[in-house]
Order: structure tokens, then C-alpha cells, then sequence
């Protein structure tokens, strides 16, 4: 009988993609395993896990309000009410594997009460609430960062798992045909820079309106740099231009990461594991939200010389005037020394998966 593997990972990328990730690496060792996701209806999940072919089951969003509301009232009611769901969706699961994000909390609590064993990964510098709570929980722990391995004696360094493409970009030695037939479908010209903005996986409106701003202002100074920009999907595209291709989405981050000589984004534990992996050079803009994780992230990669840091209400189209050729230069420069670093975390996630799964078969 094949056993059933439940994913939580929902609400933004940093937590879909790294399950989808996970998912894959279980697949490739045993396709007998049913991998299911966990989700909100409306979330970003609801969109990337069908389109890779897996089954999701949603649950009532449960997200903590960061600052006090009314809202604080009602999240104990819809913590419960998720948590029930969750467990009609994991009965007669043999795992759960969780990445942290509001719809892992009642995943977590739906698999306990049921005594289903739990598998976490933290992909952050600073552990958010979710997997806090669900790691008194796990039976094993898996970590990115080691400063958290650290802190979280018992845990398993494995670093980010990254999706399979991203792996293979990562050991190519020539990518120089490869960015000719992404500039070719973009309509760039190789022999000119590229820089890829993207704001997360929902966009950034801040970001996408210096962006604007930027070429308005600034475009006949930079003739000789193209800019690819993901503005999210529910955000309205402006037009284009021959040095500019706005996007909704960078659905293949590997023409992405293979194209583009600076990135400019958000400094989410998958961004800057991947960046990482894939040896490029950016500008990172943390999100000035939830509990400083981003600013952890960017200061990593600051501090190892692969990324330039400005805060997000610093981040404007004066300074990118100012500081872009810096970047650019800094990129040209960079001569990086963890390519591939990431290649084989999700894969030890899985077998990480598959030695708890072993025990509870024999049980």
C-alpha cells in the first residue's frame, strides 16, 4: 500500500516552493509515495501545486495578526476551526511535513492530536511562530541556517531545497547559449546587461512604483541595461519597451537565474538560498514585515560580499540611480564560492522523510 505524505507550505513561495521541492526528491526515491498539500483557497499555493500536478486540500486561513485588532478576537475560533479541517485531511496520513507559514500552525496541531509524526524545515535566520510551535512537536527537525541549528540543539543542518531545474542550472559551466535563447524569447540582447526585479512572489507595489518612477526618470542614462520585472499577479502591468519586459510572474526562475547579471528583490529564505546556490549578485530589499527574518537573510549574504542591503523606505529611484552601476560592477566582479550549495537539501529532506516513514510502517 502506498504510503501518504502530507506537504504544508502555503501563502507566499518561501514556503510553497521549498515543499514543492521536497515533493519532487520523494517522488524520484519512491513514486509509490501520495504526495498532498495543504493550503488556503486563495492563497499563491492554490495557483503552483496543481500546475505541478499534486493534490491540495484547503483548510481556513489561520494567520495571527501581527499587531493588535479586533482580528485577535477571532483567530482562536479559526485556529480551531483549521485545525479540524486539517484533521479530516490528514487521518490515515503517515507523515506531515511542514515549512512554517500560517497554514502550517493547525497542520501541526491537526497531526499531533491525530499522532501523526512530523517532519519541519525552518528556512529562515530567525524561526518564525508556526515553526516554533511545531518543532515541540517534530520528530525531526530540519534547518537552513546554521546560527539555527545552533540554537535548535537536535535539528538537522540541510540547507534550502531548491527546485530540480535550479539544480541543474547551478552545474552548468556554460550558460552563455542558454541566456542567448532566453534573451530571444524576451526580445533583449545578450550583450547587454540584465537585471531582474522581482518583489516576492506576490509582487511589491513599493518596489514595482520606484521601478516606474526609475525609468521614467532615469532610462536614457542606463541605454545600455535591460530590466526583466515580475510585478505580481494581481498587479497591473504597465507597457513595454524595448529595454523593458514587465511580467506578471517569473514562472521558470531558472531563465531567470541563468539570464540576469544583477537580481533586484526581496531577501526571502528561498531568494537568498537560491541566489546563494546559483552564485549570483543583488540588491536586496528586506520586507519590513513580520518578525525581521528578511533583514537576517539579506545581512548573511551581505556579510559573505554577494548582495547590497538598502532598507525598503530607503529604497528609492534616486538611490537605485545612484548605486545601480555600482551593483553592476559589484556583480561583474563577484567571484562566487557556494554554487550548488543547496543541490542536494532537498533530497536529504527526503530521506530524512523516508527513514520516519520506515518506522512508522513498522510499527
Amino acid at each position: 500500500m502506498a504510503q501518504r505524505v502530507v506537504l504544508a507550505g502555503g501563502g507566499t513561495a518561501g514556503h510553497i516552493e521549498p515543499a514543492l521541492a521536497v515533493a519532487e526528491a520523494l517522488l524520484l526515491k519512491d513514486p509509490r509515495i501520495s504526495c498532498e498539500f495543504i493550503g488556503v483557497l486563495r492563497g499563491l499555493e492554490s495557483l503552483l501545486v496543481p500546475k505541478r500536478g499534486h493534490r491540495i486540500h484547503y483548510i481556513p486561513k489561520a494567520s495571527f495578526p501581527r499587531r493588535f485588532s479586533p482580528k485577535i478576537i477571532l483567530f482562536p475560533i479559526l485556529i480551531i476551526a483549521a485545525t479540524l479541517k486539517a484533521r479530516v485531511i490528514i487521518k490515515r496520513a503517515d507523515l506531515v511535513i511542514g515549512f512554517g507559514g500560517y497554514v502550517s500552525t493547525p497542520t501541526y496541531l491537526a497531526a499531533w492530536s491525530l499522532k501523526v509524526p512530523i517532519l519541519i524545515h525552518e528556512a529562515n535566520a530567525k524561526p518564525g511562530l508556526a515553526n516554533r510551535l511545531g518543532r515541540r512537536f517534530a520528530k525531526v527537525t530540519a534547518v537552513n541556517f546554521e546560527k539555527v541549528a545552533k540554537d535548535w540543539p537536535g535539528s538537522v543542518l540541510v540547507g534550502m531545497p531548491i527546485r530540480q531545474s535550479l539544480n541543474n542550472l547551478a552545474e552548468q559551466s556554460n550558460r552563455s547559449s542558454f541566456r542567448e535563447l532566453n534573451c530571444q524569447s524576451w526580445g533583449f540582447d545578450p550583450k547587454l546587461q540584465i537585471v531582474a526585479v522581482f518583489g516576492g512572489s506576490l509582487g511589491s507595489t513599493h518596489i514595482n512604483s520606484v521601478i516606474a518612477e526609475f525609468l521614467e526618470k532615469y532610462c536614457d542614462r542606463y541605454t545600455k541595461v535591460q530590466i526583466i520585472h515580475a510585478l505580481g499577479i494581481n498587479n497591473e502591468l504597465p507597457g513595454a519597451s524595448n529595454n523593458y519586459l514587465p511580467l506578471p510572474y517569473f514562472h521558470d526562475m531558472a531563465a531567470i537565474y541563468g539570464s540576469a547579471d544583477l537580481l533586484i528583490t526581496r531577501s526571502g529564505a528561498v531568494t537568498c538560498s537560491e541566489l546563494v546556490s546559483l552564485g549570483k549578485y543583488s540588491i536586496l530589499i528586506p520586507l519590513p514585515h513580520g518578525n525581521g527574518e528578511q533583514i537576517d537573510n539579506a545581512t548573511a549574504l551581505v556579510a559573505q560580499g554577494s548582495a547590497l542591503m538598502v532598507a525598503n523606505d530607503d529604497f528609492s529611484a534616486e538611490w537605485l540611480n545612484q548605486n545601480l552601476s555600482i551593483a553592476l560592477d559589484c556583480a561583474a566582479r563577484y567571484q562566487p564560492k557556494s554554487i550548488g550549495s543547496n543541490s542536494k537539501a532537498a533530497m536529504r529532506i527526503a530521506e530524512l522523510a523516508q527513514d520516519l516513514l520506515s518506522k512508522a510502517g513498522a510499527k
